[in-house]
């Protein structure tokens, strides 16, 4: 923002993309669906704010341009580094099961098996903030991008484990006995404002699993065998910490009222778009090719 004046650059619109830890989802419970007129969360710091404080007081003292601020969830594409493609690792996971002739279990438990979560496919987030940045009326404003297609797993893990040949997707596990259950501190705030912090239960995490040496050795199979040129594995924690978040940690839902309001009609199948997403990043070197055709649309 500096830069622009010192360089005689005057943009008409500025778009800032940020994300859903704009709400505060990974700080526990909060008032969903999330709207663009929700109040900041200030439990810690947030990078998104001070990047949205600056943007502001650049247009106001530039009142020739105006900003817009696009807040996806989970997004779904590919590119050739995916430490923050939350779907990525899921796939990765899959694709080992299936070269294992293992099943594909669910690491989560049974209330997170039919949790409800949305994602935002990178190809129509690109095209909503084109038509913010486009719209007159749009000028100043903050606006969510989701694909509108509620995903749970109980519907997401089926469909991995058909789209790479897994033997079965069995489900959540159901014996409490077999579940590790990690409750927050006593009294920890939430972004309600009340009522306890959510604790996390689950029968494995993701980068647990990444960690046994046999799951790295069938990757390496995998990579000789496909032309694979990127091992997550050789980065447990950077690659895998979200995959866990977006398969059992954080199911979040995002209002599009305010974007349908001022006129956006946008829409796509997120089964649809992340197999596509998955057909790219084999492209690119970074999974194997599926073994069917196309996905099954949530029609």
């Amino acid at each position: 923002m500096d830069a622009l004046p010192q360089a005689n650059i005057r943009p008409s619109r500025i778009v800032l993309q940020t994300g859903a830890k704009n709400y505060g989802v990974h700080l526990g419970p909060a008032r969903t669906p999330f709207t663009e007129s929700d109040p900041r969360v200030k439990l810690e710091p947030n990078f998104y704010y001070p990047q949205e404080d600056i943007l502001y007081k650049y247009c106001k003292s530039h009142p020739s341009t105006s900003w817009n601020i696009i807040c996806p969830a989970w997004v779904i594409g590919a590119v050739n580094n995916a430490a923050m493609n939350a779907l990525h690792p899921l796939a990765v996971y899959a694709v080992v099961c299936a070269h294992k002739k293992e099943p594909l279990k669910f690491p989560g438990d049974y209330s997170a098996w039919l949790a409800v979560g949305e994602h935002s496919s990178a190809k129509l987030t690109g095209y909503l903030s084109e038509w913010a940045a486009l719209e007159d009326k749009c000028a100043n404003q903050k606006f969510n991008a989701s694909d509108t297609c509620p995903l749970p797993n109980n519907r997401l893990f089926p469909e991995l484990a058909r789209w790479y040949g897994c033997p079965s997707a069995p489900g959540p596990e159901l014996n409490q006995a077999n579940l590790t259950t990690i409750n927050p501190p006593e009294n920890a705030p939430t972004p309600l404002g009340y009522g306890p912090a959510r604790p996390a239960t689950f029968a494995f995490t993701l980068t647990q699993w990444a960690q046994d040496a046999a799951n790295h050795a069938a990757w390496k199979e995998i990579m000789t065998k496909h032309g694979v040129t990127h091992d997550p594995f050789e980065d447990v924690e950077a690659h895998f910490t979200f995959g866990d978040a977006a398969a059992w940690g954080l199911a979040m839902q995002l209002s599009m009222n305010k974007a349908r309001y001022f006129g956006w009609t946008g829409h796509v199948d997120t089964l649809e778009s992340l197999f596509l997403a998955y057909g790219e990043l084999n492209r690119i070197g970074m999974l194997p090719p599926l073994v069917v055709e196309r996905a099954e649309p949530l029609v």
